[in-house]
């Protein structure tokens, strides 16, 4: 299945381009595309796509993408929430090595995929030009629009972007290749190509770039990832999907009872915990979780200022590690004086330690986190939780 480029333009059609000897064939809309464009990939112009370029430690592929959105919070103007980041391919041998990232408006991106759908090009892969550039130092200059890789970032701007702008940008970039006469006469340096001046060759190009080795991050990560989907033709077919239906209900079967297993493992775990905080809290009660929640309970009152009931705190608690994957409550004290509880959690990562730190507070009561540190391969942090009145 011959791999084909296309390249959105303004009014939202597609100009694509497909390999036909040595050289492109360049037509608009989208011949020879397969069924949902599952061998196409749409170039974007990238003014709303900012690339940059990260450290992120950590022990897996899914583990990475969860914190690569905070190691880059600082580098983009919009809130990481409304902000999509797509990785380029991991190093298997040194995960920790820099990775290029792509952060897009999650808005705009939702516009993209749904028109590309009604098109019924859904599996399309989403590619931002200035992804695609080799990795020298560069500006690429097409129609209407300029391409850079500097440094640690890749980006597209408006050809009509300022001289002093352009001039700022090359200067700690001394040795920066020039592609484009005005952009090399703009700045006062030798062009080493002339660019493209077309948008067929300006396609070409990206085209040339992508199918050499330069893939380029595909957008379509995370929320945004292709489902797969499996078409079935024949009644032959129906026969196989039946079985695969049957393994998948024996698997499920098999899932639930190991789930089950593991949630009564947890839960002795958690009555063992609770008796220990009860005993540790009220030492009078000999370890009596219920004479606990009766005295808790009466100290409600006093000003609106009290703790909850030890219920209702390990309630919450509970309810906010289920939110943070691979957290593990270590111990639970309580201080009667102070009105405070004292947690210790195993984490994954540090970042681990804000989130559930985020979600207690926005649960109702105030969370403050201590002390974090490394453990073997987990993160031990401290929280303390005090009433949200």
């Amino acid at each position: 299945m011959a791999q084909i480029y296309a390249l959105l333009q303004p009014d939202g059609s597609l100009l694509s381009a497909r390999r036909k000897s040595k050289g492109w064939a360049v037509t608009s809309g989208t011949p020879g595309v397969e069924g949902r464009g599952k061998n196409l990939t749409v170039f974007l112009n990238g003014l709303d796509v900012l690339g940059l370029t990260a450290s992120i430690p950590a022990r897996n592929e899914n583990e990475a993408r969860r914190a690569a959105p905070f190691a880059i919070e600082d580098e983009i103007a919009e809130a990481v929430e409304t902000s999509h980041v797509a990785l380029s391919a991991g190093d298997k041998a040194n995960l920790a090595a820099p990775r290029q990232i792509n952060v897009a408006s999650v808005e705009a991106l939702n516009g993209i995929v749904s028109h590309l759908s009604d098109a019924g090009l859904g599996d399309a892969a989403i590619v931002a030009a200035h992804s695609v550039l080799p990795t020298k130092d560069a500006l690429y200059e097409g129609p209407g629009i300029i391409l850079g890789r500097l440094g640690e970032r890749t980006f597209s701007v408006d050809a009509s972007l300022g001289r002093d702008v352009l001039v700022s940008l090359l200067e700690p970039f001394p040795e920066a290749d020039i592609h484009g006469e005005h952009v090399a006469q703009a700045v006062g340096r030798t062009s080493s190509s002339p660019g493209a001046n077309s948008l067929e060759a300006f396609l070409i190009q990206l085209a040339d770039w992508a199918d050499g080795g330069t893939a380029g991050i595909n957008l379509r990560q995370g929320n945004f990832r292709v489902r797969q989907s499996v078409d079935f033709d024949g009644f032959g077919h129906w026969r196989l999907a039946g079985a695969l239906a049957a393994v998948a209900a024996l698997g499920w079967f098999g899932s639930a009872i190991v789930e089950t297993s593991a949630m009564q493992s947890q839960t002795a775990g958690y009555e063992k915990l609770s008796q220990e905080f009860a005993r540790v809290g009220w030492p009078e009660t000999n370890g009596d979780v219920q004479q606990v929640l009766a005295l808790a309970s009466s100290d409600r009152g006093n000003a609106g200022q009290a703790f909850p009931s030890v219920l209702d705190a390990t309630a919450v608690l509970y309810d906010s590690l289920a939110q943070v994957e691979g957290s593990e409550l270590r111990s639970v004290r309580y201080d009667r004086l102070r009105r405070q509880m004292t947690v210790t959690v195993a984490f994954d990562s540090f970042a681990d330690v804000d989130r559930l730190t985020t979600i207690v507070t926005e649960s109702g009561l105030n969370a403050r986190s201590g002390d974090s540190r490394q453990s073997g391969s987990k993160v031990i942090g401290d929280l303390t939780l005090e009433s949200g009145a």
